[in-house]
């Protein structure tokens, strides 16, 4: 008898909190939408996540979409008010989530795990007590993530950090070992986690942009003021004070040239104070989240380079809107990008943090316009290929293959 996947219910862990605005759940969009639509194929999922409310950090970054479907419930899993907990409370807040997931784990079918994610690592062990199947989407590289994750000073706690870090190599390697099958955001992991015999696939682009939405050009920068963009939320991960520092030093050469960063976080008010002491506060342009996606493709395709400076990340979302919007691309060598996108080919690629080889990746950008155009048109090529692998059924198909 063939699995029907519409009888099944899963319980879900994002790799990071969903918001609560008081009435109902939202998160951001890229990510509501893939779980709404993931939804359409299953009896129930149940979302277990910590929640934010107004007021609290990393608000602003995820009320950007309300949930619609009537078969996702939302669990809110236990957590301290505080932005600084001490290791005490981090393993009594870690008792109190596995002993919630513990029993939610015992009346479902199947586990969704995202990872990087520690109520992922406490609903692997309950689903593993359970005998209960599971499969896993990569969002980020674990340990190349552990210096964000982790809460405490690195230098105070160095023996603890050393623990932690060693910690998430195994927990990460026994997680997507016993896997049916996992989906990943970049090649970097898809090889990582196929070194750990686990069967992974690139995951459906998320992406609400089609054929239909493409952005038609040959060149930018052909205007005289130029716009560069970076498009994330305004957190430590996306290093949009590196982004702004570099900025600084493209403004010594190029006096018509401006910035635009799309996003909202904690880090806002940090950012802007850092344009001041860098004397750029007028080049610089902090437009907010912006939640109409007609907007955010005018914001695009009104630029002349996106620019994307994280110091981690899976594969993002931007990446493919960029492409989409015929927008020569510079980024950080980080996660799977490198997969996706190559130096000189399709993006031009430095090392993160390295404030001087974004400067000049910027600087070469502008004033190469046969490489930029040769960009503009592989990136075409490749955004071509991503299309092509947008399928909103694949977890049902892969659970038929491998259940």
């Amino acid at each position: 008898m063939s699995l029907d996947t519409s009888r099944l219910s899963l319980i879900l862990l994002p790799d990071g909190p969903v918001a609560h605005d008081g009435t109902c759940y939202r998160y951001s969009k890229g990510e509501r939408l893939y779980l709404d639509n993931l939804a359409k194929d299953f009896k129930k999922i149940y979302i277990a996540s910590f929640v934010i409310r107004e007021g609290e950090e990393f608000y602003e970054s995820l009320i950007h979409s309300k949930f619609q479907s009537n078969n996702i419930e939302i669990v809110e899993l236990p957590k301290f008010s505080t932005d600084k907990p001490s290791i005490f409370m981090k393993l009594m807040q870690f008792v109190l989530v596995f002993k919630k997931i513990l029993l939610l784990s015992r009346k479902v079918d199947a586990g969704y795990l995202f990872l990087p994610s520690y109520p992922a690592a406490t609903a692997w062990l309950s689903l593993i007590l359970w005998r209960k199947p599971y499969f896993i989407y990569g969002a980020d590289d674990w340990v190349q993530a552990s210096d964000s994750m982790f809460k405490w000073n690195r230098k105070k706690h160095f023996i603890f950090y050393k623990f932690y870090k060693n910690f998430n190599i195994y927990i990460e390697k026994f997680i997507v070992r016993y896997a049916l099958f996992g989906v990943a955001a970049g090649g970097q992991l898809i090889e990582k986690y196929k070194n750990y015999k686990c069967p992974t696939y690139p995951t459906s682009p998320r992406m609400t942009l089609s054929s239909n939405d493409i952005f038609e050009r040959e060149d930018t920068c052909i205007n005289e003021q130029i716009t560069l963009i970076n498009v994330g939320s305004l957190i430590n991960d996306k290093a949009q004070d590196m982004l702004i520092k570099s900025f600084a030093e493209v403004c010594n050469i190029y006096k018509d040239i401006r910035l635009k960063i799309v996003g909202e976080g904690p880090l806002r008010s940090q950012l802007v104070s850092l344009t001041r002491d860098l004397d750029i506060e007028e080049n610089v342009i902090f437009c907010g989240y912006i939640e109409d996606e007609k907007l955010l493709y005018k914001q695009l395709s009104s630029s002349d380079i996106f620019v994307l400076s994280s110091v981690t990340e899976g594969f993002p979302r931007v990446l493919y809107e960029a492409m989409c919007m015929r927008l020569p691309i510079v980024t950080t060598n980080v996660g799977g990008i490198s997969y996706l996108l190559k130096d000189m080919e399709n993006a031009l690629i430095v090392e993160s943090q390295d404030i001087d080889a974004m400067t000049k990746a910027i600087i070469t950008m502008i004033e190469n316009s046969n490489l930029r155009r040769d960009i503009i048109k592989s990136a075409n090529q490749t955004i071509d290929t991503v299309f092509k692998r947008m399928d909103g059924s694949q977890i049902s198909k892969l659970l038929l293959k491998y259940w």
